[in-house]
């Protein structure tokens, strides 16, 4: 029993390293051979090459042992150019490049990529079981009636048209008409997933079926164009682009998001026109290649095709004035024209993702924007690492997808403060709940760098780079930035070199990748009498330099009687107003989120609209209601009278006493 123990273990090491609960980014993901030798080892062992876009295409040697008619069926492999990640969509059989290597160089397949290819084999035959099901128990949407259709698309809130049924005619409907299947189908058009929306949480779409799922396509009636894509990210932006005829395959990218598996299935097209958040947008054409990628620039801060085609704008001319994804050189106002016009007509999108717990930091530094530099920096035990988790907590629960590589604390309690956090409710004394808060906190966007203790910055670099390839990073937090410096018993002088050679690759980073890099610092010991400033950031005056932004915290209670912590906006690129943000530690929550005070001016209106409520009513009520207040009246006039009397009467007797 141990020994099948010990061999399981060693097979879910090396097959799905990619596929965890927690999501851990460690150097084993990574590829060790270099992208340049990937076509070389190939034509070394006799494969012919294609070289493509984002993937390198081969023959298929698992297809080829199949001996499946080869005439009829195309049996290409793609090998990701990046990762060296293969696919090959007709046997879907799929893993990472060290594999594809054993099976080149042995002419025999080994007895574990047997079983592992089995294990595949398996799941694909488990998923065509499902699907067969879900074929059985729901009907097509061609299938029904008018009025059904109608109602269906006024539950689920899309555009309707008369010709929305033969433009999703593969989308299957449950017999109740309250969940839709989309098939999600690979480059050779088979279904290798599907994606299931229900009514009523149309954004909780889930995904299911194989591990190498597809993407859902479709196309206009009466239209013809097979070289060029139009990737959306919702189905309402499909809809509105068929009802408008505009050419081309309507490509459902849910949420601008592309994993890096999805890319042989867009290998085929010459041309593909994204039309979506320019943010997100931005990495997937970085993916796809940006030589062949244009992009529809927001017109009067419409950004989507569905807010245009609600403005009435033609569809089909701003797809045919889409412009190239990239400049390869900008040297006059003219190419940045565009830009430059977008910004200003959506700008509260260009201020970036704003903090929910941390308005008055929103209204400094306006928000959370992508291709930034921010540090972060305070006294020893000021609770720096507790309020940069908080920080991007808020931002993970908006979606931006953040990459945490904590040197200090281990994972796991760093995991533990997040999700306190994120429950609001210490942990220890709601046990009960602690699997629905789990749950729900493994569905955010949050990576952790495997890594503990000092690290050098290549091999650190080397993991971010590849996290942000796989998974589209907006976030970057690194805490902190002195356990990238090396030894302690090194010179000093090298010691601040090295300090600078780490500003200046995430700075690098920030800037090319278009990410946002939060960096946690130490200050130089300071008299705790005194202030912290932009010059007490440990080593060089690099960090503050290359830095937008600039958040201090400043620590006064142990200085001072009533003492305050509070974060200060030492510096601000963006827009450069400055300020404090007080800070209050909720031990039970461990959050810094400012309570809401009640407001006391609401309760004599609440006080009145109760009243209204009572007496309103009926007409004897009211008749009371005016009785008591002729009664109180009355009652007022008599106390005054009471007390003119009896200051008179005093001022009297006081006259006699004299």
């Amino acid at each position: 029993m141990y020994h099948i123990m010990e061999i399981n273990k060693i097979r879910l090491k090396l097959y799905f390293n990619i596929i965890r609960k927690i999501h851990n980014v460690d150097l084993s993901d990574i590829p060790k051979v270099a992208v340049a030798n990937i076509r070389k080892i190939l034509r070394q062992k006799g494969f012919a090459v294609q070289d493509g876009f984002t993937s390198v295409t081969t023959k298929c040697t698992i297809c080829t042992d199949e001996k499946i008619e080869q005439k009829k069926i195309e049996n290409k492999l793609y090998v990701n150019k990046t990762t060296g990640f293969f696919i090959c969509p007709k046997c879907n059989i799929h893993g990472d490049w060290n594999m594809l290597e054993r099976l080149m160089k042995k002419s025999k397949i080994e007895g574990s990529i047997k079983e592992y290819i089995s294990e595949l084999q398996q799941k694909i035959e488990s998923f065509q079981k499902d699907w067969k099901t879900v074929l059985e128990n729901t009907t097509s949407i061609v299938d029904l009636s008018e009025i059904e259709v109608l109602d269906l698309f006024r539950l689920f809130e899309y555009p309707y048209y008369e010709e929305s049924r033969k433009v999703l005619s593969d989308v299957r409907v449950s017999k109740d008409h309250t969940v839709l299947y989309f098939p999600l189908k690979n480059s050779l058009d088979n279904v290798v997933g599907f994606r299931k929306i229900q009514a009523g949480k149309e954004d909780e779409t889930e995904n299911c079926g194989l591990y190498a799922a597809g993407l859902f396509h479709c196309r206009a009636t009466k239209t013809s164009r097979n070289d060029m894509g139009i990737l959306v990210p919702n189905i309402q932006d499909v809809l509105h682009l068929a009802a408008s005829k505009v050419p081309g395959t309507l490509i459902w990218l849910n949420n601008c998001s592309l994993p890096p598996i999805l890319l042989p299935t867009l290998e085929n097209y010459q041309k593909l026109c994204l039309w979506g958040d320019w943010d997100n947008m931005r990495s997937v054409a970085e993916k796809l290649g940006e030589e062949r990628c244009r992009f529809v620039r927001p017109t009067d801060g419409l950004v989507t095709a569905t807010e245009a085609a609600n403005a009435n704008l033609s569809l089909k001319t701003l797809v045919s004035e889409a412009k190239p994804a990239a400049h390869r050189s900008i040297t006059t106002f003219a190419a940045l024209r565009d830009d430059v016009y977008a910004e200003l007509t959506n700008i509260d999108k260009v201020r970036g993702v704003k903090w929910r717990r941390f308005p008055g930091l929103t209204r400094l530094l306006g928000g959370h924007r992508r291709g930034e530099l921010t540090v972060l920096t305070g006294p020893t035990g000021c609770g720096k690492t507790t309020l940069c988790a908080e920080m991007s907590l808020d931002l993970a629960t908006q979606g931006v997808t953040t990459l945490w590589g904590s040197f200090e604390i281990r994972n796991s309690r760093l995991a533990r403060t997040m999700l306190q956090q994120f429950a609001g409710v210490p942990l220890e004394q709601n046990l009960q709940d602690f699997t629905k808060f789990a749950d729900d906190f493994q569905k955010l966007p949050i990576y952790y760098l495997a890594f503990h203790g000092q690290q050098p910055i290549k091999v650190v670099m080397e993991a971010v780079e590849h996290a942000r390839y796989m998974h589209d990073l907006a976030h970057v937090v690194v805490d902190n930035v002195q356990f990238m410096l090396g030894l302690g018993d090194e010179r000093d002088g090298d010691r601040y070199l090295r300090q600078d050679a780490v500003i200046a690759a995430f700075r690098t980073f920030a800037t090319a990748r278009h990410t946002h890099v939060t960096l946690v610092m130490h200050p130089r010991k300071e008299r705790e009498s005194e202030d912290l400033s932009t010059s007490s950031i440990f080593g060089s005056a690099k960090a503050s330099q290359e830095a937008d932004n600039v958040l201090i915290i400043q620590d006064k209670r142990l200085t001072a009687v009533r003492g305050k912590k509070y974060l200060q906006v030492a510096k601000n690129r963006y827009s450069g107003d400055l300020g404090i943000v007080p800070l209050d530690f909720d031990k039970d929550s461990l959050s810094y989120q400012p309570k809401k005070k009640p407001k006391s001016k609401d309760e004599p209106d609440k006080l009145l609209n109760q009243c209204f409520e009572e007496y309103s009513l009926e007409e004897r009520n009211y008749d009371s209601f005016s009785n008591i207040n002729r009664a109180t009246k009355t009652q007022k006039n008599k106390n005054k009278h009471n007390e003119a009397d009896t200051f008179l009467s005093d001022i009297l007797n006081l006259n006699r006493t004299r």
